[in-house]
């Protein structure tokens, strides 16, 4: 679920490599393929009339170990019960489809398909019986249509730097949610792989950009709101609602040459406590989501470039790592 909230989160992590430029009155508008181009033009968004499109690929692993004992204390060094030690590792492949449209030099539209595989393995071992052999050994994989995504984005100012970038996205439950997928309860895991979160949610968001040749600082805040909805729990229903999401990022790229930049930062997410029937569960915490990302993007040509970024989970809720690969192409 983590990993599901982590990819559906708005303009999260800025990396510099990605942000578009174009100078009002240039020839030929282009979106921006190196951090220089950000430093020379004042734009920062898809220009008037013009397409781009960006094909991405994003892999996430994320592992965790649980020591579970169920019973009681007859005597300090006796338990009588049952204690399991399972370990799961998680898998996720995204592939995504995004197109933006400069509705002006300063307003620009996009909309994101994603296509979500996932691969999950889980072991259950008790080892209060001294054996050696996994008890419960299960792998779930499959794949399908993850949430669309929709999103405006305003640029406030071109005269002067910082420039502010407004943005508000909508991300939709196309995607299978987590509550349409039965449980098996031999292995307490997932039937099939959910590619969704299941729920519509709305993220409104503020960016700023400095540049300061030969470096940009950039940074973002966003909060993202998600709607409650009625889902299905074995054979009742109940009112679900997800807590909503705080987002804080910042870092700064360096241009290294015409063609070569890289990029460093930090991000930050607070998730807060999710409602069941109006009521927080006991069980319910309050997740802190903090990563290191590091980005490299080459442009090949004014129309064509490549970034790659890796990003390390740096709390126990954050998946372990995760690379990006994009590449986006400008008519």
């Amino acid at each position: 679920m983590i990993g599901k909230i982590l990819m559906s989160g708005a303009l999260g992590m800025l990396c510099v490599a990605q942000v578009a430029s174009a100078a009002e009155g240039d020839d030929v508008p282009q979106r921006a393929q190196t951090v220089g181009d950000v430093i020379d033009r004042p734009g920062v968004l898809t220009p008037k009339g013009t397409w781009s499109f960006d094909s991405s690929f994003n892999y996430t692993q994320n592992s965790s170990n649980k020591v579970s004992v169920v019973g009681y204390t007859v005597l300090p060094t006796l338990i009588v019960g049952r204690i399991e030690v399972s370990d799961a590792d998680r898998t996720t492949m995204t592939f995504g489809l995004t197109t933006r449209y400069g509705l002006t030099n300063a307003t620009e539209l996009e909309f994101r398909l994603p296509y979500v595989y996932r691969n999950d393995q889980l072991s259950v071992r008790p080892i209060q019986d001294g054996s050696n052999d996994d008890v419960i050994n299960t792998t779930i994989d499959g794949g399908g249509l993850g949430d669309l995504e929709f999103a405006i984005r305003h640029q406030f100012n071109f005269e002067s730097a910082p420039y502010w970038i407004g943005g508000f996205r909508v991300k939709s439950d196309t995607g299978r949610s987590p509550y349409d997928v039965s449980i098996d309860q031999g292995s307490n895991s997932f039937s099939d792989v959910p590619t969704g979160s299941g729920f519509w949610s709305f993220e409104p968001s503020v960016t700023m950009i400095y540049p300061t040749a030969p470096a940009v600082l950039f940074a973002n805040v966003s909060y993202i709101y998600t709607l409650k909805d009625t889902v299905s729990i074995g054979d009742s229903k109940a009112d679900i609602d997800l807590g909503d999401t705080i987002s804080l990022s910042g870092g700064m790229g360096f241009s290294v040459n015409p063609s070569l930049s890289f990029s460093l930062g930090l991000s930050h997410k607070t998730i807060l406590k999710s409602k069941i029937n109006g009521s927080t569960s006991d069980e319910a915490k309050l997740l802190q989501l903090d990563s290191f990302t590091f980005g490299v993007n080459y442009a090949f040509n004014k129309q064509t470039s490549i970034n790659v970024s890796a990003q390390a989970g740096l709390t126990e809720d954050t998946p372990d790592f995760q690379l990006t690969i994009r590449v986006p192409y400008n008519l």
